[in-house]
């Protein structure tokens, strides 16, 4: 057999990242972690920008086209699934169909949060909505759980998919491939970067760091700040402050709406 080049260092790098702030997107969904939760939600946006383009305009088998859907290809890798020997050098036609249902799932569930972070919290690109009817609404934040739980079906999907391929074909090396790039096939089928692709790659690399490094600069930026402005009730009034705040925790009015 051939060592084959499948996986590019840009295809290798998005996967390690989307699949590593996917995991920290599930550890800040909490209340006291919503403004990582969203600067996190974000990042992941840029990931799918890039993958979307990468699917459009990337090398061969990280191309949408030349992923391998269809009724007829499925059914021939169903019957064909325990032969050692496969076909598909990128993905097979069901892992085609999670990774199509991933990227989708995940762009309606980072449109949803900003939505839900936007109307229920004021926070964020769409927080003038708070002001709106759509304030007392919780369907964006229902919504976007749901899509969240529905995301972690795929990702047990696709990972039971290369569990189950590492003990079926373990000889093609499909999750080594993940890492190295390199998978063991029948023929030589190397794959190759023009200029372009480069370059593409290394600009969205450079606006994914480049916004995390802005939101540490710039912690209260247009993507996470707050509709809300902190009240100085001793400036407003002092005496009030002085005389009533040393014993009574004071609490701004629209807390009582």
């Amino acid at each position: 057999m051939e060592k084959s080049y499948i996986w590019s260092l840009p295809t290798r790098v998005f996967h390690s990242l989307f699949a590593v702030f996917i995991l920290l997107a599930f550890l800040t969904d909490d209340d006291k972690l919503l403004n990582y939760h969203a600067v996190i939600g974000y990042s992941i946006f840029i990931l799918l920008v890039f993958r979307v383009f990468w699917g459009l305009f990337g090398p061969k088998y990280s191309k949408f086209k030349d992923f391998p859907t269809g009724k007829k290809n499925v059914k021939e890798f169903l019957n064909n699934i325990f032969e050692e020997n496969q076909k598909y050098l990128g993905h097979n036609p069901l892992a085609s169909y999670v990774m199509i249902a991933m990227l989708v799932v995940v762009f309606l569930t980072i449109f949803t949060g900003v939505l839900a972070f936007g109307v229920q919290e004021g926070k964020g690109l769409v927080s003038f909505l708070n002001d709106t009817l759509f304030k007392d609404m919780k369907l964006f934040k229902e919504i976007h759980e749901v899509l969240a739980n529905i995301l972690i079906a795929l990702i047990v999907a696709h990972v039971s998919g290369v569990m189950v391929d590492r003990f079926l074909h373990k000889k093609h090396q499909t999750l080594n491939s993940i890492v190295t790039g390199y998978k063991m096939t029948n023929e030589s089928e190397n794959i190759k970067l023009n200029i372009f692709q480069k370059l593409f790659a290394l600009l969205m690399f450079i606006v994914f760091i480049g916004f995390l490094i802005f939101n540490l600069i710039e912690p209260k930026n247009v993507f996470i700040a707050s509709k809300f402005e902190p009240i100085d009730y001793k400036t407003q009034n002092e005496v009030f402050v002085t005389e009533c705040g040393s014993c009574h925790t004071l609490y701004p009015t629209q807390s009582f709406a």
